[in-house]
């Protein structure tokens, strides 16, 4: 079942956390992140492995690249936080084993399709979640400056930073009324409209769109201001472990689909959370559609779109597949 998760508040789960050791995982993260981009980066334009996960040639690639990431990763969070463990895109266990209190969800390379063909907008992201709610997240793209790539890191109530930078990031600011401004970028999925009716106000008015391949690139251009919110999905828990605390924690907000196609408060995966192996693997399973950017602006658009009551049969047979074909077997 992947049903988004119905709002968490998650102000129990930090008072238990001191700040000393907040401050120590967030560290630990942005360390993951940044060691694990510098070998994606050292990867980019080279020989790879490459496989699919499916029995599609071409469909869900991996690499040894994803691979190294991840164990990368691994390795440093075992390092550092012993007691944590991993939840990761690639090499899932036989068997689900009981869920830890900490648990990072880790997204080694997001956008393997464009890393394999050359394209930078791909990304490393690393999150720690305490009980299903993230905590502190950093997130690694590569980009054209000196340093050669960004990195963003955020843990709550802290804001979100770019490493390198004494400035707090800010989601792009909403116009007066909401309706996204003229000549700014957005990101909505190419079967947006046959899921969803656009309402007369926001008609005409959804902003400069742009699909880049990456949800964790467009959550993070979201996050930074370049992109004013992004409609995403239907993706995975690593998808969505980390970009959602950073644009909240640089002021905006995020919305997920709830079984109506309504969006409704994301907060993570804490309800119902259990020291068990179930726990984990309804986290694996996970599907979602999440809206992100400036407050006004994600209000204005969850109340202009109206859930399409034919969108199941029009969606592209690739959604279906996927994510879209489960979350298509709830509604029956």
């Amino acid at each position: 079942m992947t049903e988004p998760p119905a709002l968490v508040s998650p102000p129990t789960a930090p008072g238990k956390i001191s700040s000393s050791e907040l401050e120590h995982v967030e560290q630990s993260v942005i360390r993951a992140a940044r060691e694990a981009g510098k070998l994606v980066a050292s990867r980019f334009e080279g020989i790879l492995e490459i496989s699919s996960k499916g029995d599609k040639p071409g469909k869900d690639l991996v690499t040894d690249v994803d691979k190294s990431s991840q164990k990368l990763i691994a390795g440093i969070m075992a390092e550092t936080c012993p007691s944590h463990m991993l939840l990761g895109e690639e090499d899932p266990p036989d068997e689900e084993p009981v869920a830890a209190d900490w648990i990072w969800v880790v997204d080694p390379v997001d956008g393997t399709t464009n890393f394999v063909n050359s394209s930078v907008i791909h990304a490393v992201s690393v999150a720690a979640l305490y009980r299903g709610v993230a905590m502190a997240a950093a997130m690694w793209v590569p980009w054209p400056n000196k340093a050669g790539f960004l990195l963003m890191h955020a843990r709550v109530g802290n804001g979100t930073w770019m490493e390198g930078s004494k400035e707090k990031v800010q989601v792009h600011p909403a116009s007066e009324t909401g309706v996204p401004v003229p000549g700014v970028l957005a990101a909505r999925p190419g079967w947006f409209r046959r899921m969803f009716d656009v309402s007369e106000p926001l008609e005409g008015k959804l902003g400069e769109n742009r699909i880049g391949g990456s949800s964790c690139y467009e959550q993070f251009m979201v996050a930074r201001g370049s992109m004013q919110y992004s409609i995403t999905g239907y993706a995975f828990t690593w998808d969505f472990a980390a970009g959602p605390l950073l644009v909240k924690e640089a002021g905006g907000k995020v919305l997920v689909a709830n079984s109506e196609r309504k969006f409704v408060e994301f907060e993570g995966w804490g309800q119902n959370y259990a020291n068990d192996s179930a726990t984990c693997g309804r986290m694996r399973n996970w599907r979602g559609l999440l809206l992100l950017g400036a407050p006004k602006t994600v209000d204005f658009l969850a109340a202009n779109l109206r859930p399409r009551k034919s969108w199941i049969a029009c969606l592209p047979g690739r959604v279906l597949s996927k994510a879209g074909r489960v979350f298509a077997k709830s509604q029956q």
